[in-house]
């Protein structure tokens, strides 16, 4: 969960209905500390991101490295999964912190809804709150690009299973 006395400049809100199973999304999920499923040649030095769960992947575990950036700060196994920036690379996008938490709700036998919840500081320069205007649309394409990947594999494995 977020730090109680976060003050975020900027909150995000995202969503997508996955017709599989809760487990089979969290899996999905919990991969992304393999790979980020977004637009690979932008955030994963071009690498196709696995089209198959990973057999044998460690159990998730506070202080993971996620997407490369992120650490595991919070999770419940089959529920939610809470990360935050690491790096201080987005100090090149005038950002001071970052922290994003998925929550997978379940909805019918085999759906669920995977909702994202993303907070944000911006240095308070220029550029920062220039920033802080450019960001939820560039992030919204990318969680987009995710969370259909992450839907159409969970979904494709859903069928097989």
């Amino acid at each position: 969960m977020c730090p109680q006395k976060y003050d975020p400049a900027c909150t995000l809100y995202r969503g997508i209905t996955i017709k599989a199973p809760v487990s089979l999304v969290f899996q999905w999920v919990s991969q992304l500390r393999v790979a980020p499923y977004s637009y690979d040649c932008i955030d994963n030095d071009c690498k196709l991101s696995p089209r198959q769960l990973i057999p044998n992947l460690p159990p998730l575990e506070l202080g993971q490295i996620v997407m490369s950036c992120f650490e595991v700060i919070d999770f419940e196994i089959d529920k939610s999964i809470t990360i935050r920036a690491i790096s201080k690379g987005y100090g090149k996008f005038h950002l001071q912190d970052i922290v994003v938490s998925y929550l997978i709700i379940p909805q019918k036998e085999k759906s669920c809804r995977l909702l994202v919840k993303g907070l944000m500081k911006f240095h308070k320069n220029l550029p920062g709150r220039i920033m802080k205007r450019l960001i939820p649309g560039l992030d919204l394409i990318m969680m987009r690009k995710q969370f259909y990947n992450l839907k159409m594999l969970a979904e494709r494995e859903g069928e097989d299973s």
